[in-house]
């Protein structure tokens, strides 16, 4: 098969093929006349070639891998879509501060670069500088867009400086708290989290009710423990009862069990008395267990209510020692008689 019927068969260019033989790729046969002819296994070779260069590997790569009998095509595969997923993060960085810089709303290039210079420190791998734009953002020093300073908060990792970020957020007044409450519906569950712990410091100085309360109530019903669970105890420091469900499953998981229970006793007492019977019934299901047991008595000594009382009691005799040295323990300080 002669160069312009491979290159008819393979959609590769003459040209493209002599390149490949230049670089050893593909060896074709010369005839007596001087024309190459390519054998079946040739143009075989050239297709592998193509499918190779497809996955974005170079033509040394390629070689490579034809050429080597123990080539492992998945850690190349695995290595490209590092490569890509790497290159993709850089430019929706790219996005990102083009966005930001429109969303600033600069008119000039000096403010353009003011911009530029803000992202650059909220981007910086040293949290002090990310925690200083948000004190500098609230103080008027620097002038950063909502949209960036609400991204920015969403995905902070340090503790310290998400803390910084978040209360500027909320500084910011309505419009950005509701920007980071977008951050409820994302598919990442550390953007949820930082989401709610936002919102929450709206509610601890306000009341329950609004478009705040009811973000928290519906990161209630999130699919993540920690998420709903940080929901439940926003909700609980603002008395809201609808966060009481949450908060008894947070004591028979575990999840922050101490602080659910705490507040559980902040309730109004016919709340606490509906508590007691959700934790009775925890206790006379046989298939709950001691570590929940355990728990459900020390959450009792938060409650000063005659049936919390009876509940700890019951559970003086309890099977597992554990649970019946706290029950004991609980007794003494309390000066109550089993």
């Amino acid at each position: 098969m002669l160069i312009g019927e491979v290159s008819k068969l393979s959609g590769v260019s003459a040209r493209m093929l002599r390149h490949y033989e230049k670089l050893g790729l593909v060896t074709p046969e010369q005839t007596a006349s001087g024309y190459r002819e390519y054998a079946e296994s040739d143009v075989r070779r050239i297709l592998h070639i193509e499918g190779l260069r497809s996955l974005g590997l170079s033509l040394k790569q390629v070689g490579e891998a034809l050429d080597d009998p123990e080539f492992d095509p998945q850690a190349v595969v695995s290595e490209m879509i590092a490569k890509t997923s790497a290159r993709i993060s850089m430019e929706r960085e790219l996005l990102a501060r083009l966005k930001a810089v429109r969303d600033a709303q600069v008119s000039d290039w000096e403010s353009a670069l003011d911009a530029v210079q803000i992202l650059h420190r909220l981007r910086s791998g040293d949290p002090t500088q990310r925690q200083a734009v948000a004190f500098d953002s609230v103080s008027g020093r620097e002038d950063v867009a909502p949209e960036t300073l609400v991204e920015s908060a969403l995905g902070e990792a340090d503790l310290n400086a998400e803390g910084a970020l978040s209360w500027a957020v909320v500084q910011r007044g309505e419009e950005a708290v509701a920007l980071a409450a977008r951050g409820l519906r994302s598919k990442d569950v550390a953007v949820r989290l930082r989401a709610v712990r936002i919102v929450s410091r709206v509610i601890a100085s306000a009341p329950s009710t609004g478009a705040t309360g009811q973000w928290l109530r519906q990161a209630l019903h999130d699919v993540d423990p920690s998420v709903r669970a940080e929901a439940a105890l926003a909700l609980g420091k603002a008395r809201d009862e609808l966060a009481v469900e949450q908060l008894v499953s947070m004591v028979l998981t575990g999840v922050r069990d101490v602080d659910a229970a705490e507040l559980l006793a902040g309730f109004d007492q016919s709340v606490q008395v509906e508590v007691m019977g959700k934790f009775e019934r925890a206790l006379e299901d046989e298939e709950t267990m001691s570590p929940v047991r355990g728990r459900i008595a020390q959450a009792l000594a938060e409650f000063d209510i005659a049936p919390a009382r009876k509940l700890i009691v019951q559970l003086v005799d309890d099977e597992n020692p554990t649970v019946a040295y706290t029950v004991a323990a609980i007794l003494k300080a309390r000066r109550w008689k089993s």
